[in-house]
């Protein structure tokens, strides 16, 4: 992925391992101030049942930041006793990461995503048996690991629990949360093709929000004033910068591993998911230029767009060596524009 520092998963990570240990400097430091005693091993702190009820505590009221200082003083010597206990048959083949319902996260009750409160999603394994979801996870993680070794390794790594979303029907549904890092909410895809590949666009979407939370916790990268909505490639509505960088950071990589299964054979795409990921691609090239013109970036920032910009670039190439239609890139392109049209005209305060 040329110079660029990877936070999108290709190459060794140098820049987010350090995040990683920035991050568990931040945890160790709120546990010797509220907690004392012993300081837990990095295992521990990472672990998003941990430092997300840790984090809670410095945002919450006193009474609840000494009912979790509690909880985990009580987990800490446990798991000193027995380690973190996994039923095996929660795991995902080939993977050390659960497919479990137990979600300790303080801001379970808290959305998401924007469309979760419409679509009155909750935590369950629906109509399919849990057997169904890892058989499914696996096809998609196969894929990934496929494409990208690393990435796979690194996601393995990193991710702790993917929690069932229920089942969803022509879409998939899927969540994170900032301060969670290491948990994917997930739905179980029906009525499409290819769902191991919806799955798998859903799983790489969230990690790539986990890595850029992960960095965020300790960094600054976006300077722009939160109020200053802009048009998003990726929304029926305005967003701010933040958002589409964000954005922009959780799609690039996803559409890189998409395009190159495809072009390299691995997995071949319907003509349906060409034109997608054709339409993606062009979403991703107009948040670059939104980004160029508006975006006030930090230094680490800028550094991450670039590899986004990187990252971008090689999916062109992919879709030139891919011999794409006509008729598909030309139908994704007016997608993109009516698109633009219909945001543009119901949003009056854009920045323009």
């Amino acid at each position: 992925m040329g110079k660029y520092l990877s936070t999108l998963g290709y190459n060794p990570n140098i820049l987010l391992e350090k995040y990683r240990k920035l991050f568990v400097s931040k945890t160790r430091k709120i546990w010797n101030m509220h907690i004392g005693g012993d300081i837990p091993c990095d295992e521990f702190l990472l672990h998003p049942d941990i430092h997300s009820r840790l984090l809670a505590s410095m945002r919450g009221e006193l009474g609840v930041g000494i009912q979790y200082y509690r909880e985990l003083e009580k987990e800490y010597h446990q798991f000193r006793e027995e380690g973190f206990f996994y039923d095996a048959s929660e795991k995902i083949t080939g993977t050390n990461i659960a497919l479990t319902l137990d979600f300790k996260n303080p801001d379970i009750n808290k959305h998401a995503h924007p469309e979760h409160q419409k679509q009155g999603i909750s935590i369950g394994f629906g109509e399919q048996t849990p057997q169904d979801w890892r058989n499914l996870f696996k096809k998609s993680f196969d894929i990934l690991h496929s494409v990208s070794p690393g990435c796979m390794s690194e996601i393995d790594s990193m991710i702790k629990k993917i929690i069932p979303f229920g089942v969803s029907v022509g879409v998939h549904n899927s969540g994170s949360y900032s301060e969670a890092i290491g948990h994917l909410l997930m739905s179980y895809p029906t009525g499409m093709s290819h769902p191991e590949l919806a799955l798998l666009e859903a799983i790489l979407h969230e990690y790539n929000h986990n890595k850029i939370n992960l960095i965020m916790q300790t960094e600054v990268l976006i300077l722009n004033d939160s109020r200053e909505i802009y048009y998003s490639p990726y929304r029926p509505d305005a967003r701010h910068i933040h958002g589409i960088y964000l954005g922009l950071h959780a799609i690039a990589g996803v559409y890189w591993v998409i395009w190159n299964a495809h072009s390299t054979g691995i997995y071949s795409l319907s003509p349906q998911w060409q034109e997608k990921a054709v339409l993606y691609v062009l979403k991703n090239g107009l948040s670059l230029q939104i980004l160029d013109r508006y975006a006030k970036l930090t230094p680490l920032g800028q550094e991450i767009l670039e590899e986004m910009r990187a990252v971008h670039r090689e999916c062109l190439l992919y879709i030139k060596q891919s011999h794409i239609s006509y008729d598909i890139i030309e139908h994704a392109q007016q997608k993109l524009k009516s698109h633009h049209q219909d945001v543009v005209e119901s949003q009056p305060k854009l920045v323009s």
